[in-house]
């Protein structure tokens, strides 16, 4: 199989939504179908494309030509002409149009090289937060071991300053929040060194007590606590709460649950009312699940136990059931 075929079978539908037929019998059948494309009026169409997208130098792109353009460029094979004229267009437009289409053109062409795609994702995900397509894919690199979890964490945050997501992307949100607390735990646990038999010191007690830094400290830790005192209204609140419980998503309860623990600490209402429910219906994966997670949880934003109306919310799910 030539390049030609190869590359056109692994263009993305949204950057090749047609696909021509291959001529099987030699080269030379390939090399006339290219030129057959070579005529006046593809350099015509390739020519105002072009003029419509930079119709104003003193105006944004026009992108409703970038899209045409893209496709009559990799229809012909022209992917280094593709790819610089989607590099200029990041460096001038705001839109997130022509990250998103770069980001999928990379992943065809060098899916391997992984930081150059993750950077591509996370900036298609910083323009625009709801793009859950371009999180899944970060999602996917850093489960095959090609992203790393602190990374992964922050762009999930942001989707969700977007977004009311479904419960795959809480699990895997808390499931970062885990791996970064057992880390953590791992890296203090030296701190019982020089303690001469007598157990853990006091400092190792405190130090598995305290977020990590990247929570507390600088300007990101100023984006978290902001972060975790607006997630209160936004996703964790009382009212929201008991709408989750008649809607009957216990999976969603639960990842919340365990995310929540690690924002709120465990006797946060939402962690607790979600973990008393569990526990009454005997759920016994989604109940280990939130424990696992309330055991190695060191809160950022810390709230105490405030009594809700949630549990009569559960009370009434359960006598609906």
């Amino acid at each position: 199989m030539n390049q030609f075929s190869i590359a056109m079978e692994e263009l993305d539908s949204l950057l090749l939504p047609i696909r021509l037929a291959t001529p099987n019998e030699d080269l030379k059948d390939i090399n006339h179908l290219q030129s057959g494309m070579l005529n006046d009026n593809y350099k015509a169409a390739l020519k105002y494309l072009r003029g419509a997208l930079h119709s104003s130098p003193d105006s944004p792109p026009l992108l409703a030509a970038l899209l045409p353009l893209m496709q009559l460029l990799l229809v012909r094979g022209k992917v280094k002409e593709a790819l610089k004229e989607l590099k200029q267009l990041c460096q001038i437009s705001n839109a997130t149009l022509p990250f998103r289409l770069r980001a999928n053109l990379l992943e065809s062409i060098d899916g391997n090289n992984c930081f150059m795609l993750s950077t591509s994702f996370e900036d298609v995900i910083k323009k625009d937060p709801s793009d859950r397509e371009s999180l899944e894919r970060l999602i996917r690199m850093h489960q095959n071991g090609d992203y790393g979890v602190e990374a992964l964490l922050e762009m999930i945050a942001l989707h969700l300053d977007a977004t009311y997501a479904e419960y795959s992307i809480w699990r895997e949100f808390g499931l970062c929040f885990l791996q970064l607390s057992q880390c953590e735990e791992d890296r203090m646990s030296g701190c019982h060194n020089g303690d001469n038999g007598r157990g853990f010191s006091h400092e190792h007690s405190c130090c598995l007590n305290k977020s990590p830094k990247r929570f507390i400290e600088g300007i990101l830790g100023e984006s978290w606590r902001f972060r975790c005192k607006w997630w209160l209204t936004r996703h964790f609140s009382e009212n929201i709460l008991n709408s989750e419980i008649q809607a009957g998503d216990f999976q969603l309860l639960t990842y919340k649950a365990a995310c929540a623990s690690h924002m709120y600490g465990q006797e946060f209402n939402y962690v607790l009312e979600v973990h008393n429910f569990l526990e009454d219906q005997k759920d016994g994966q989604l109940f280990s699940f939130l424990e696992l997670h309330m055991q190695h949880s060191s809160p950022i934003f810390p709230i105490p136990y405030r009594p809700s109306t949630a549990k009569c919310a559960f009370q009434k799910k359960q006598c609906d059931t």
